[in-house]
C-alpha cells in the first residue's frame, strides 16, 4: 500500500492525501489529480499594516 504526499512550497509542510493506493503509480495519479483540481485564491493586501497586540510575552533568561 502507498500513500500520496504533496509539497506546495518550501515554507509549507508536506500534505498527505486521504486514501491508500495499491501501487506507486496509482498514488502518483491521485497526487496529479489533486494538483490539477487545486483552487487558488489571490487576495489584496492592505498597504498599511496595523500592529498586532501581543497576548503573551516570554522572557528567556540565559
Amino acid at each position: 500500500m502507498y500513500a500520496a504526499w504533496i509539497k506546495i512550497d518550501d515554507t509549507l509542510p508536506w500534505i498527505e492525501l486521504k486514501g491508500e493506493y495499491p501501487t506507486r503509480r496509482d498514488a502518483g495519479k491521485a497526487a496529479e489529480r489533486t494538483v490539477k483540481n487545486i483552487k487558488i485564491r489571490t487576495v489584496k493586501l492592505p498597504k498599511k499594516e496595523e500592529s498586532i497586540k501581543s497576548l503573551a510575552v516570554v522572557k528567556i533568561q540565559r
